[in-house]
């Protein structure tokens, strides 16, 4: 008894912390979808665009992905309805639940923490074109999105029946729009980078759902950005070039290190080829020979 009890507080507790209200049904969301995602009469725009918020955590992909995902990409970045002071309310909000039970790994948890960045990363896309986002605001919004990347203890990928986890995809979404903001100083570059390759270094198994080419995309906001500094990179393809070496100096082949190596060639592999695509102008060409150095050694 003395266990559901507090079970029943935890609950209540965590749910009055993120602000959670889910009065609609799928039918309300998916209405709004099906009338071009107009905002029902006698509704708010704001309050309800809270209540997206709480459609992140939920454990059914057509509320969480088809319903929220989509009706507030519609909302603020098609439409831009909300107003500043609205989408701050919005990203506050959201930043709670990236931290949400963060450690934790293997329950319905992770579909908070991970569809809270993607649905921030919809609002710093907005900031690009229109900046609301105050300096203290950015500041949050990156150093939240990179604690959690060192912090997220749940990896999956596509769930069955509950759908996309996707952890490491969706903060490297937002670190993509975030690595464009005028905001990013070329030490926040550094710390990009320093993150996302140590996260390549702690993943238990190589990406197998796309994750390398997201990240790939992430890194490349920054290199293409007028301040680039391409020696953010230096310390990252040197240690990883070493160890390299290493993986195949050792008399039998440690799968661990093997894994850390392939994860991190995987996503150079795919940034090179990105950046290949780009106009002669747009990447520093001594970079670039780098980086594709780099790779064909990691691949040979």
């Amino acid at each position: 008894m003395k266990l559901c009890v507090n079970l029943w507080l935890t609950v209540l507790l965590s749910t009055h912390l993120l602000g959670a209200t889910t009065p609609h049904d799928l039918a309300f969301w998916q209405s709004i979808k099906a009338h071009d995602f107009a905002v029902p009469a006698g509704e708010s725009v704001d309050r309800l665009a809270l209540e997206i918020v709480d459609l992140a955590g939920d454990a059914n992909p057509a509320l969480r992905d088809d319903c929220g995902y989509e009706i507030l990409a519609n909302w603020v970045y098609r439409k831009d309805l909300l107003s500043a002071d609205q989408l701050e309310a919005v990203r506050r909000k959201l930043i709670r639940g990236m931290t949400f039970h963060i450690g934790e790994s293997d329950n319905p948890t992770i579909f908070r923490r991970s569809f809270s960045a993607l649905y921030i990363s919809i609002l710093a896309a907005q900031d690009l074109r229109k900046p609301f986002l105050s300096e203290a605001a950015f500041r949050e919004t990156l150093d939240t999105t990179l604690n959690c990347y060192a912090a997220e203890k749940d990896l999956r990928g596509y769930v069955p029946e509950n759908g996309w986890a996707h952890a490491t995809a969706h903060a490297a979404d937002l670190v993509k729009f975030l690595s464009r903001n005028a905001k990013l100083t070329t030490a926040d570059q550094r710390r990009v980078v320093e993150g996302i390759a140590q996260r390549c270094r702690t993943v238990p198994s190589v990406f197998v759902w796309g994750e390398d080419a997201r990240i790939a995309a992430a890194l490349s906001s920054s290199i293409e950005r007028k301040d680039f500094d391409p020696t953010i990179f230096d310390a990252w393809f040197q240690t990883l070039a070493e160890d390299n070496k290493q993986l195949w100096k050792a008399p039998t082949l440690d799968p661990a290190a093997y894994v850390r190596v392939r994860t991190q060639a995987n996503v150079l592999a795919q940034l090179a080829a990105r950046l290949a695509a780009k106009q002669p102008n747009e990447v520093p060409a001594s970079f670039l020979a780098a980086l594709t150095k780099l790779v064909a050694e990691l691949n040979g």
